[in-house]
Order: C-alpha cells, then sequence, then structure tokens
C-alpha cells in the first residue's frame, strides 16, 4: 500500500532526524532505564542529560488484567498516583521535540532533543501523563517517537508518537507496521535492545550498527509501502496477531543463538516474556527435556559440529559452547565415555 500522509511523516522522521541523530551520535546519546537510581547511574549518562531523584507517593497495585502473548498479561503493575507502569516488554523512545521528563522507578531523567531512552521490561516507567516534571510547564511541549517489537512475532514493529503540552498528553498513532516475508528489521531491533543492555565490550558497537541497520529497513519498507495500519497499539496491546511464534521455539532459537553464554530458566524465560515457573513447566512438556537437559544437549552438539570442522582447538570450543574445558570433558565422559580428543580421533577413523 503507498505511504499516506502519517507514515510519509514517519518516514521524515526517521530520515531527517533519527538517523542522522543516530548517524552522528549513536550510543552517545542512549541511557537504559533499571530499577533504581544507583543502578542508573552505574551506566554512562550523557553529559547534555540530567537526572533527579523522584521517589514514588503511591502504592504498587498488582495487575491480573486481558492475558495476550504466552497468557501473560501487558502489564505487571500500576502506580497511580505516580502515573507509573511496569510491563513485560522493553521498548524505545527518542525525544524528537522539546524536552521530555521521564518519571523511571524512583528518579527522572530529563532527556532532551535528539536523545534516545531504552526502557527494560519490568521496570517502572510512565504512562499516561505529560512528560514534564517541575513546576509551571504550561508553556512546554514534546514529542516522542516509541517503538517496540511486538512479543510472539517475527515480523511486527509497533510505532508511534506521543505529545505533551501542558496538561495534555496523547498519542498519536503513525503506524502498526508489519511485513510478513522479511524479519530483518525484528532481529536488528531485538538485537540492539539486547547489547545495549550488556557490558561487553563489543556490545557498544554491536548495539550501534544493529540499530542503524534497523532504522535504514525499517524507513525502507514504508517508503515501498510494504507495512499495515490495524491500529492496534494500544496501551492494552488489543488486536494481537493470530500467526504468534510459539515461545518455546522462540526460547529454543534464543539457546542457539547464545550457547556460548550462561543460560539459565530466567534469562531465557525473560526473553520469551514468560514467568520461569510457567516457562519450566512449558518447555519440559513441549520438549520432553528440563531446560538443563536440553541446554546440555545443545552445547554438546555444538561441540560435536565444531570439533568435527577440526579448526579450533578443545579450549577455544569450549568457550564457544559455553563450558570451562573441563565441563566440556566431563559431559563428554558422561554422554559418550570418550574425550573430546578421542571424539576426534574415532570419528576419523570412522571416516577412512
Amino acid at each position: 500500500m503507498p505511504p499516506n500522509r502519517q507514515n510519509q511523516d514517519l518516514i521524515t522522521i526517521l530520515t531527517k532526524k533519527v538517523l542522522p541523530w543516530w548517524e552522528q551520535y549513536g550510543h552517545d546519546r542512549l541511557v537504559v532505564s533499571a530499577n533504581t537510581l544507583k543502578e542508573f547511574k552505574a551506566q554512562s549518562i550523557p553529559e547534555s542529560i540530567e537526572v533527579s531523584v523522584k521517589k514514588r507517593r503511591g502504592r504498587k497495585i498488582a495487575v491480573r488484567g486481558p492475558r495476550n502473548f504466552n497468557n501473560t498479561s501487558y502489564q505487571i503493575a500500576v502506580w497511580p498516583e505516580d502515573g507509573q507502569e511496569a510491563i513485560r516488554y522493553p521498548c524505545l523512545a527518542c525525544v524528537l521535540r522539546g524536552q521530555a521528563d521521564f518519571h523511571i522507578a524512583d528518579y527522572m531523567v530529563h532527556c532532551p532533543q535528539g536523545h534516545f531512552v531504552l526502557f527494560q521490561g519490568n521496570v517502572p516507567q510512565p504512562v499516561g501523563n505529560p512528560h514534564f516534571d517541575g513546576g509551571d510547564f504550561s508553556q512546554r511541549y514534546c514529542e516522542v517517537l516509541w517503538l517496540m517489537a511486538q512479543p510472539g512475532t517475527t515480523n511486527r514493529i509497533l510505532s508511534w508518537i506521543c505529545h505533551s503540552q501542558g496538561e495534555r498528553h496523547w498519542p498519536q498513532e503513525l503506524v502498526d507496521y508489519c511485513q510478513v516475508d522479511r524479519t530483518e528489521k525484528v532481529t536488528f531491533f531485538n538485537t540492539f535492545m539486547h547489547e545495549a543492555t550488556q557490558q561487553s565490550p563489543d556490545s557498544r558497537k554491536l548495539a550501534e550498527v544493529s540499530f542503524h541497520a534497523f532504522l535504514l529497513l525499517f524507513a525502507r519498507e514504508l517508503s515501498e509501502g510494504r507495512f499495515s495500519n490495524s491500529r492496534s497499539s494500544d496501551a492494552n496491546m488489543q488486536g494481537m496477531p493470530h500467526d504468534l511464534v510459539n515461545p518455546i521455539e522462540m526460547a529454543k532459537q534464543y539457546i542457539s543463538h547464545y550457547i556460548y553464554k550462561n543460560l539459565t530458566t530466567q534469562n531465557v524465560a525473560d526473553a520469551v516474556y514468560m514467568s520461569r515457573s510457567n516457562f519450566i513447566r512449558r518447555f519440559q512438556q513441549d520438549t520432553g527435556q528440563t531446560f538443563n537437559q536440553y541446554v546440555t544437549s545443545q552445547r554438546l552438539k555444538e561441540a560435536r559440529r565444531l570439533l568435527n570442522e577440526g579448526k579450533q582447538s578443545v579450549i577455544i570450543i569450549s568457550r564457544l559452547v559455553g563450558l570451562s574445558p573441563s565441563q566440556l570433558r566431563h559431559l563428554f565422559w558422561q554422554h559418550y565415555d570418550t574425550t573430546p580428543t578421542q571424539f576426534v580421533q574415532d570419528s576419523k577413523n570412522e571416516t577412512d
């Protein structure tokens, strides 16, 4: 479908504002939300972003509302007196105009135009109120672009702009963007969201490159008309699509992708937006294995493949599959009654 006026506006915003900002400044204008002010300040905060204490006044109310993806609710909790909510899914905000003051957990982030905030899932964040803090803000105005990968899909990005002017706050939905035969944009977006929260030396560069690739793809697909407007990006995530990906299949893909890391039921459950208890039960039900059994089998499978290639040492291979050399030797003895080195030799003898 050809771009309508709203989508043309979004293309202009992406190509004339968001892309140039990211290309020029990248990670230097990004902050990631955290559950406490101390945790938030542990990251490198741009000098142009100010942070202040903002304690919550009201009490937390657990949400037992409508259930969507993975039979879980979109919201986890709300703080009505403070205009905050905790949701299960991460999202990204880019301040397009003015200065936005975001009340996150127990602190306030004062974010000027051209800066980005990654709101992590489960961290209290603002909802429904003008993004202003302080005394008289009747003359203030700001616009914020929001981006979210719709949970449980491989091809859907939600995008909208919210406006704050004085005491008023309202969303302007731009596009619920869906293009069924390409998944690169969501892959790049999710890679960015993941790497931006990591502390490894290469994570910063990976975050910058992946988000840049996402923006280029997103703008191109919009300009070429490959999108849909299903108007499903409201606060309750109504209109969720029926072509959801099985969360256990998502978990298996996550395990395969991050086999070199320390994988726990909690971090994988978080990655597929499930509670840990529900994930453990569902994983064994769908795979016939416990989580640890499955992860071990995948580590061994990848180790065997790498050993048969004969390009790396046992020490390197153990690191590539998330194990120490002694752990890898122990598992080979336990499962194959041999060592990794002898396994390679036996495989060669079988092919000779």
